[in-house]
Order: structure tokens, then C-alpha cells, then sequence
């Protein structure tokens, strides 16, 4: 009985900071509803991508109704998600001009849904916590859990299996060279066992690197900046030609052809899929075993 109020216990603040990261994410999503409803529309231009650090942020002049010309600075993202010379659409509300997004689906909605879908996990693990409070089944918990999951990674993996396959048939090449790998590092913590059977936890520093590819465009002769796909170790070096292949009406949306580029996102999501959907089936199994030795 202890044991079931430590669960639901467990499960009322999981699902508590998960109402709350849901509702930050809805939030964001009304806001730029608000503006896709209630916003005026302009043409707009991207005239500078302004580095801060390790961000990258595109500066944009619009025209107003009455000739007044409008600069503003959207927020800064890790990789350069438009290049100098863009067309946009911005969409700004006509008592502050300075209140705008750019009318992209990722600049619109990417965020909002990335907040939601962080925050159904942990409301997600909340509900389990709140079925083991109940006495539930932990194999039926887990199972429903998992085949969330690798639902979920199975849509992940075909949008991201159709967009590849999109740019891959239909883009453009071209040839470009790496400026640069941009390093980015992080600290982790992990438990380490020593040869006497003890277990220490130490903290370590990782580092990935990303290749910072420039290339030129056939059509209009624009030079165009953009990130490779990460990894711990550096797969190019500095001044390497590299082909890649690019949108030709959104050149930033440009790929190194090569698998890890192009097909490895998907590969990975549906990897992910593949393993959930092997334990629910193996879990599944076992049961049905166990099931049947008891008659």
C-alpha cells in the first residue's frame, strides 16, 4: 500500500510538470496563431544572418503600408535556416511592427510543437506511474508505453524518410567547400566500474563536430552557408570539396550527399521503432508463455 502512494505520488508530479511544459508549448503555438490570424502581411528580405556565438540570426527589412521601411532581427537558431538574399513573408502585428514572425512552417510551429511533444512524454511516464499506483499490469503498462513510442518514431521516420527523398530526387548539385568544423561541447555524467568492483560516477566532457559547408548556387550565383549533419569525430577537414545537393526555390535546404546526411535521420527513427515494437512482441510472447504453463 506504501508502495502504491509512493507512485502516485510519483505520478501526480510527472504529469504536473508535464501539464505545465504542454501548456508553455500550447502557448507558443497560440502565439503564432495569433499572428497567422490577426497579422498583416509583407514582403520581406533577408539582408544579413548575424552570428551570436554559436547562433546564427537572420535579419530582415520589410516595407510598412506607408513607405517606411522596417528592419527586424528574428530569434537565433543553431544552424543558419536562411541564407542572405531570401525572400520571406512576414506576418507582424500592425500596432507593433516589431511583434512579426517570418511565415515558415519551422519558425511558426516547430517550436510550439517540439515544447508539446517533449511535454506528452513526460506525461506519458506520468500515466505509467499513475497505472503501477493502480495496480496494473507492469508488462501491459510497458507495452502500451513502447507501442506509443514506436508509433511515434515510425511518423518521425517517414516524414523525415519523404523530405530526404524529396530533396534527394529532385534537388540540385553542386559542389562546395568546408570552411570550418564547428565544435560544440557538452558535460555528462556516467558511472564508470573499476577493476575492484566499485562504481564511480565521473564527469566528462564530450565534444561533436559539425562541417560548416559553402557553396554556389547554378541558378543566380548566390553563396549559401550551411550545416553538416554532427558526430563525434571530425568526418572532414578544413578545405575539403564535398558535393552536395540543395533545393533550388530554398538553396539553405541543402544536404553533403552521403548517407549520413541524407538517410541516416530516418534510419535511426525507424531503428527506434524497430527495437519498441521487438520488446512489445518479445514482452507479448512471455506472456502468452506464462499464460499457458499456468493452465
Amino acid at each position: 500500500m506504501a508502495a502504491d502512494r509512493d507512485w502516485r505520488w510519483i505520478s501526480w508530479l510527472v504529469l504536473g510538470i508535464g501539464g505545465l511544459i504542454l501548456a508553455g508549448g500550447l502557448a507558443l503555438g497560440l502565439g503564432s496563431l495569433r499572428h497567422v490570424l490577426h497579422g498583416e502581411r509583407a514582403d520581406g528580405e533577408v539582408i544579413e544572418i548575424r552570428r551570436e556565438g554559436d547562433m546564427y540570426a537572420p535579419v530582415v527589412r520589410f516595407e510598412l503600408p506607408g513607405g517606411v521601411t522596417q528592419e527586424v532581427t528574428d530569434l537565433a537558431s543553431g544552424a543558419p535556416d536562411f541564407a542572405v538574399g531570401d525572400k520571406v513573408t512576414i506576418l507582424y502585428m500592425p500596432q507593433d511592427p516589431r511583434d512579426f514572425r517570418i511565415d515558415s512552417f519551422d519558425r511558426l510551429w516547430f517550436s510550439a510543437i517540439f515544447v508539446t511533444v517533449f511535454g506528452s512524454f513526460w506525461m506519458l511516464f506520468g500515466t505509467v506511474a499513475w497505472a503501477l499506483s493502480r495496480g496494473i499490469d507492469l508488462a501491459v503498462v510497458g507495452e502500451a508505453a513502447f507501442a506509443i513510442i514506436a508509433a511515434g518514431a515510425s511518423l518521425i521516420g517517414a516524414f523525415v524518410l519523404l523530405s530526404a527523398a524529396d530533396l534527394y530526387t529532385g534537388g540540385v548539385r553542386a559542389e562546395g567547400v568546408v570552411l570550418e568544423n564547428r565544435e560544440s561541447r557538452r558535460t555528462e555524467s556516467e558511472s564508470v566500474r573499476l577493476a575492484d568492483g566499485r562504481e564511480i560516477d565521473r564527469t566528462v566532457e564530450r565534444a561533436s563536430f559539425a562541417p560548416v559547408v559553402r557553396f554556389t548556387t547554378r541558378e543566380g550565383g548566390r553563396e549559401i552557408e550551411f550545416h553538416g549533419r554532427g558526430g563525434s569525430e571530425r568526418a572532414f577537414a578544413q578545405g575539403d570539396r564535398v558535393t552536395v545537393i540543395y533545393d533550388p526555390a530554398n538553396p539553405i535546404r541543402a544536404r553533403i550527399v552521403s548517407f549520413v546526411d541524407i538517410w541516416l535521420p530516418s534510419a535511426v527513427a525507424f531503428a527506434v521503432a524497430a527495437v519498441f515494437g521487438s520488446a512489445i512482441w518479445l514482452s507479448r510472447r512471455v506472456r502468452r508463455r506464462t499464460t499457458a504453463l499456468r493452465a
